[in-house]
């Protein structure tokens, strides 16, 4: 190994592997992408749920320069999504379009965050400089540049809708159990290190470090397991112009289905995640409930989408959505029976959170099929692009949900200072309820209407089938997305048909071809995977069919 530069030392595992596009992803390599996502999630959620706190608590900032701080990075993230996504389209690296970027950005992903949290002792305004400065070296610039080409991974490591749907599915049970563990454990470890060191911001930079170091070996590990296999099985192309590529991502009809429910969804979770706190402190009494009520919900969604493996083949993204916003509909308005139930509200929690489960467990697979979408319509194939516009999409979602509701919040005269419901405004109380109660059934419907949008399920195989002909050079004279007749042929007494079939993006004919060289033989292409004969007649194994097979008449 001398010589060898770290990608080729860390590539090693990736040598001689088989780059057939629509293989069925091995366990192992699965898994070492999933958990690359509690990786980043580490992270994301110090940032999104404790970050705040140790600004304003630990360190003293005002909670209104924080917010500040907040607003302003929004609008640099938003540039830095798109500049990356571009980057990562226009990236042809030996190792990979997406896997590259990880590696390279690992180490300073965990340099970011343990930067993050180490405040030197200064005046207020350097402190707030200081903070302003490292947030966005965090956010802005390494966690999207190493989120993004994660993101992009999962659609490059298969063709197959239904390996990357179930990719999706572990890949988010282990992110929002990561999210769970992390905000329900880091502050008492942050405790328990500070009594050990006698300071307290010594205890968030060692709690950080410790995380940071947990992820460099995780996501080096996904580097080294995962394979590109779409775009290494393709012809290295030239890059796309942005302008061509920006057009062909904002014409998809099905990125922007994706980006409207991802948008709606971020709406939904901002709203029930800030306003749950609220409405226990101030309509149910007691700020503790906010534990098990939220519990109740995410511990349903990671039930939900363990069961998206078993379910989705049968009914599709688009229904399983569907009936989940109406699930959500149906929690929402049983809660109404009685707003100040703890056990209604567990239920509705529950509800909810089987509700949102479908949308979750396949909102990074949504995205991927636009893109193949994309591709059949356009010709152009936008990774980077498309997911950077999503990561767009939910942050500027996020931002907006945020800003209306502090707005909202502070028009009706809300003071966070004050303890109880009788201390507040009574329009304070108004518009807590009503983000609460009624905000959601109508976010619900607007999921509903958005997903009902949604025909890729019944045309996904054809589609793909078309595409995959077109790209290894077979004329097609059919209508765009409907399947040729398939010529079968018989067998006779004097002649011996001896079956080719591969996966789609293999050999395909090439084998046949070589052999009609060597014998005197026809080969005929069938479009379709007819791997077998009984009784003279020629049948597909299963009649879900996924190849393109050859034909050899001896």
């Amino acid at each position: 190994m001398a010589g060898k530069g770290i990608p080729e030392l860390l590539n090693y595992k990736q040598k001689g592997k088989d780059l057939n596009e629509f293989i069925k992803v091995p366990l192992s390599e699965k898994l070492a992408y999933c958990f690359g996502d509690p990786a980043l999630t580490l992270m994301y959620t110090m940032t999104t749920t404790l970050l705040i706190y140790f600004y304003t608590n630990v360190v003293g900032i005002s909670a209104g320069a924080v917010g500040m701080i907040m607003l302003l990075s929004r609008v640099f993230d938003g540039f830095s999504d798109v500049l990356m996504g571009t980057i990562i389209d226009r990236t042809h690296s030996k190792y990979g379009k997406a896997r590259i970027w990880i590696l390279r950005l690992a180490v300073p992903y965990a340099l970011a965050a343990v930067l993050l949290f180490t405040m030197p002792p200064m005046g207020n305004m350097g402190k707030i400089i200081y903070a302003f400065v490292t947030y966005n070296i965090m956010n802005t610039v390494v966690y999207t540049a190493i989120s993004q080409p994660f993101h992009a991974l999962g659609s490059l490591m298969s063709r197959d809708r239904r390996e990357r749907d179930v990719i999706c599915n572990i890949r988010m049970v282990l992110s929002i159990t990561a999210s769970m563990i992390i905000t329900a454990f880091t502050l008492p470890l942050i405790n328990i290190v500070a009594n050990i060191t006698g300071n307290q911001q010594m205890a968030w930079i060692l709690v950080t470090a410790g995380y940071a170091i947990i992820s460099v070996g995780v996501l080096v590990n996904t580097y080294m397991v995962c394979t590109e296999r779409v775009s290494a099985a393709k012809q290295e192309k030239e890059d796309i112009p942005f302008v061509e590529a920006f057009k062909a991502t904002v014409t998809n009809r099905y990125f922007l289905i994706a980006l409207g429910l991802m948008i709606f969804y971020t709406a939904y979770q901002i709203i029930i995640g800030t306003d749950l706190t609220y409405y226990c402190q101030y309509v149910l009494g007691n700020v503790d409930l906010v534990m098990p009520l939220s519990a109740a919900e995410k511990l349903a969604t990671v039930a939900g989408i363990a069961l998206l493996p078993k379910v989705l083949p049968r009914y599709g993204k688009r229904n399983l959505i569907c009936a989940g916003c109406i699930l959500g509909v149906a929690g929402q308005l049983l809660f109404l029976m009685n707003i100040t139930s703890v056990s209604l509200g567990v239920v509705t929690c529950i509800m909810r959170g089987i509700g949102i489960a479908p949308f979750y467990g396949v909102q990074y697979s949504l995205p991927s099929d636009a893109i193949e979408y994309g591709q059949w319509k356009t010709g152009k194939r936008v990774e980077g692009l498309m997911f950077s516009s999503m990561s767009m999409g939910q942050k500027a979602g996020s931002g907006l949900t945020s800003a209306i509701m502090g707005g909202i919040l502070s028009a009706a005269y809300f003071d966070g200072t004050k303890a109880t419901a009788a201390e507040q405004s009574a329009e304070a109380i108004r518009v807590i309820k009503g983000f609460y109660l009624y905000v959601p059934i109508a976010i619900w419907v607007v999921m509903f209407v958005i997903a009902a949008c949604y025909q890729l399920d019944k045309v996904y195989d054809k589609m793909m089938r078309e595409l995959i002909q077109r790209e290894s050079g077979e004329e097609s004279g059919s209508v765009p997305g409907e399947i040729q007749s398939m010529p079968l042929p018989e067998a006779s007494g004097n002649r011996i048909n001896v079956a080719i079939g591969r996966l789609y993006g293999s050999s395909e004919e090439r084998l046949p071809r070589m052999l009609q060289k060597h014998w005197t033989a026809r080969f005929m292409i069938v479009r379709s995977s007819v791997l077998w004969q009984k009784s003279s007649v020629w049948k597909s194994r299963s009649g879900k069919c996924k190849a393109v097979s050859g034909f050899l008449q001896l």
